[in-house]
């Protein structure tokens, strides 16, 4: 089983923007590990900003990266049934 994503991330020192945790109640973004960060739709991104909201405090730390085309292929084996 194999699933293809295109899109664009926000990319800054080898990292992405993403959720760096979340329990259910409360959500934190930051820079991860790209295999886990977001990619958005090049198509309502074309800064690195719009990943979060006009007047949010994460706006300084979105505006250090940039915004790069990827794509990200995940395959599932089944070992075993």
């Amino acid at each position: 089983m194999s699933k293809v994503e295109k899109g664009v991330m926000v990319m800054k020192d080898g990292k992405a923007w993403g959720i760096a945790y979340e329990d259910g109640q409360s959500t934190a973004y930051g820079w991860v590990d790209v295999e886990s960060a977001t990619i958005y739709n090049p198509e309502f991104f074309t800064k690195t900003t719009d990943a979060t909201y006009k007047g949010s405090h994460l706006i300084p730390e979105l505006e250090k990266g940039e915004l790069v085309h990827v794509e990200r292929a995940t395959t599932v084996k089944v070992i075993g049934a």
